[in-house]
């Protein structure tokens, strides 16, 4: 039987000292130093070719609110008229001021409701008869049950009206209206206007 011979194996090469490694440095330094400052050269570019075009500008504290379409009235939550013991031919009169106190102009309107006569029949809002004016001019001129809704026009911020009610008993009623009443509810309404 033949045997195949075994390559010699080789010396394993031995680990430089320090000393040699601190030569070979001191040899090499320049060339170290060179690569380095390579290095630091093309990091930099790169980090500059990323981020040179860059731009920012900010809008903060943006808001929005609201404003408000309110009615001043100065008689708020009472009537304008209470009168007893009227006789036939008598007047009287209420006066009531109304301002738009809210921000934008408005549409005004005045309407009449919850008319209740006592007795119902005969009913006593069939003989009175209701004026109002705002100032000098006058904005309703009727029987005080068909006065309804009444147009006011536009109102502008700040705008302030002074409005008297004016109500009289007819001078022909007969001895049926006597220890008669009539209530009758008056609502301010206001809407924000489109013109």
């Amino acid at each position: 039987m033949s045997s195949t011979p075994t390559p010699a194996q080789e010396p394993a090469a031995q680990e430089p000292t320090t000393q040699e490694r601190l030569a070979w440095m001191g040899r090499n330094s320049t060339k170290l130093i060179l690569a380095l400052i390579a290095i630091v050269i093309a990091a930099v570019v790169v980090i500059f070719s990323f981020s040179l075009f860059t731009s920012s500008s900010a809008n903060p504290g943006n808001m929005v609110g609201t404003g408000t379409m309110e009615i001043d009235n100065s008689k708020e939550g009472i009537a304008i008229l209470t009168v007893d013991n009227m006789l036939p031919g008598e007047a009287t009169t209420g006066t009531v001021e109304v301002t738009n106190v809210g921000d934008a102009e408005g549409d005004f309107e005045l309407t009449s409701s919850n008319l209740v006569d006592t007795p119902a029949t005969p009913a006593l809002s069939s003989v009175l008869t209701l004026v109002v004016t705002d100032g000098t001019t006058e904005v309703y001129n009727g029987a005080l049950a068909a006065a309804g809704t009444i147009d006011l026009g536009t109102w502008q911020p700040d705008e302030k009206h002074t409005y008297t009610f004016t109500v009289t008993f007819a001078e022909t009623a007969g001895n049926e209206y006597q220890d008669s009443q009539t209530t009758v509810d008056f609502t301010w309404d206001a809407t924000q206007s489109t013109s």
